[in-house]
C-alpha cells in the first residue's frame, strides 16, 4: 500500500514540474500572457477598471503634455479624448454614448477632432483609434494612462489648474465603461459631470494662465 502511495506521489510531483516548465518555457505561456496580460480591452477578460473621479497634474513618468493639447487648452477651451481600439466590444458599446454627448459622428478607425460647444463653453474633442493613430495622437495614450492600466476604452478630460500658483494642465482619465455607472443614462450623467468640472477649473484660471504665457 505504502509503495502505491510513494509512486502516486512521485506521479503528482512529475506532472506538477511538467505543466510548470510547458507554462514558463514554451509559447503557451506567451499565448496565455498575450491574451490576459497585454489585452487592450477592459471587456475582452470582463474586467471592473477602477475609475478614480480626481484630476492630477502628474502624467505618467512625467511626460510633457501633447503641443496638440496645450495649443487647444491655449487657444479653445478644455480638451476631451476618447481613445479605442480595432478590437474593443466595451468600446463599441462606448462610443454611441460619446457621439450622443458630445453631438458628433466618427468613424470606428478614425483619427476625429471637432470643437464642441458644451452647454456654453468649447471642448476640443478628438477620438483617437491606438491602431491607427501614430506620432503625438499615440504617445498621449501612455501619457494620460494614469492608473497603469494600458487598457481602451479610455477618456481623459484636460483642462487647467492651480498647481501651487503655477497654472498648469490639469486632467482625470476614466475607463472602460466607467465604474459605479450601470447604465447609459448614468454613463451619460458621469461624462457630464467629468466633462463640467472640467470646464469649472478652466474658468477659474485661464485668465492667469494667459497671462502666465504672455509674461514667459
Amino acid at each position: 500500500m505504502k509503495k502505491i502511495q510513494v509512486v502516486q506521489i512521485t506521479l503528482l510531483i512529475v506532472s506538477a514540474g511538467f505543466f510548470t516548465s510547458l507554462l514558463l518555457y514554451t509559447d503557451t505561456y506567451n499565448e496565455i500572457k498575450a491574451v490576459i496580460v497585454d489585452t487592450t480591452c477592459f471587456s475582452c477578460i470582463k474586467m471592473n477598471p477602477v475609475t478614480h473621479f480626481t484630476f492630477t497634474f502628474n502624467t505618467l513618468n512625467n511626460q510633457p503634455h501633447p503641443t496638440y493639447v496645450q495649443d487647444n487648452l491655449t487657444k479653445i477651451g478644455p480638451v476631451f479624448l476618447a481613445f479605442r481600439a480595432d478590437v474593443c466590444a466595451a468600446c463599441d458599446k462606448m462610443d454611441p454614448i460619446l457621439k450622443k454627448v458630445f453631438n458628433v459622428e466618427f468613424g470606428k478607425k478614425e483619427l476625429f477632432h471637432q470643437i464642441i460647444e458644451y452647454q456654453g463653453s468649447n471642448i476640443s474633442f478628438f477620438h483617437i483609434n491606438i491602431d491607427h493613430a501614430s506620432g503625438e495622437f499615440l504617445n498621449s495614450f501612455s501619457i494620460y494612462d494614469r492608473d497603469h492600466r494600458s487598457g481602451v476604452p479610455m477618456f481623459v478630460m484636460i483642462t487647467l489648474g492651480n498647481n501651487s500658483g503655477k497654472i498648469q494642465p490639469y486632467y482625470m482619465t476614466a475607463y472602460g465603461e466607467l465604474t459605479g455607472a450601470h447604465n447609459d443614462k448614468e454613463r451619460i450623467e458621469y461624462f457630464d459631470k467629468m466633462i463640467n468640472k472640467g470646464i469649472e477649473f478652466y474658468q477659474e484660471n485661464i485668465e492667469e494662465y494667459i497671462k502666465q504665457e504672455e509674461s514667459n
